[in-house]
């Protein structure tokens, strides 16, 4: 089956909690499936759905650090007995991943022309980590029964080992954004044989490929 295989590369990376938002904030391993949709979004310059795209992807990094960062805070306080709206600072413990490599594939090769002239910045996280294209190529992907995956997010299923987490797997892109689909997912970090999977024969890789084309169409 046809891919587009994408490498990005980046100096940082950071997929914040949902849950922290103060004081320290961890990073997960690998980006959320959101994080790609939204990632495609941006180089396509309009919102792209979860049903119009099958992708499947592998994170890999140096390693984590922790940094120091300023935030700006706004809130509603009571100096006074009446609520007054205040914009103030705050410091925080930031989780980062570094030298972060992202291979994408994606369904639909004619996304190569968008991340060749990206709309906008690619982010992997925050504003500051910018990430850049590195190669862009068509792939042959073989469906085999045992496939060796790593460094990726998977539906929960209950037969993979690995950090279970909830997230939404993708937002609406209105002013108030609406989580969609929120599901179990399992973060894999450690090799893990599945048995619907992928196999790029290009660089001896299993993939798994998200399939919400099947679903229905999701909010517009």
């Amino acid at each position: 089956m046809e891919f587009l295989r994408v490498e990005i590369s980046a100096m940082t990376a950071s997929f914040r909690y949902p849950m922290f938002v103060v004081s320290y904030q961890p990073t997960y391993p690998v980006p959320p499936v959101s994080t790609m949709y939204g990632l495609l979004s941006a180089v396509k310059g309009s919102k792209v759905h979860l049903d119009e795209i099958k992708i499947g992807y592998i994170f890999e990094s140096r390693g984590k650090g922790t940094d120091l960062e300023r935030i700006y805070e706004y809130g509603i306080g009571d100096a006074t007995k009446k609520p007054v709206h205040r914009l103030g600072t705050n410091i925080v413990q930031r989780e980062f991943l570094y030298d972060c490599t992202l291979t994408m594939y994606l369904s639909d090769v004619r996304f190569g022309k968008y991340f060749m002239n990206p709309a906008y910045s690619l982010l992997l996280g925050r504003q500051p980590d910018l990430a850049y294209v590195k190669k862009i190529e068509s792939v042959n992907l073989e469906k085999r029964d045992d496939v060796v995956i790593n460094h990726t997010m998977i539906p929960f299923t209950g037969e993979i080992p690995g950090q279970v987490i909830s997230l939404p797997s993708d937002f609406t892109d209105t002013a108030e954004r609406k989580p969609l689909q929120v599901k179990a997912y399992t973060i894999i970090t450690t090799p893990q044989c599945i048995s619907n999977g992928y196999f790029d024969t290009d660089t001896g890789t299993g993939v798994y490929i998200h399939d919400f084309t099947s679903a229905g169409k999701t909010e517009r």
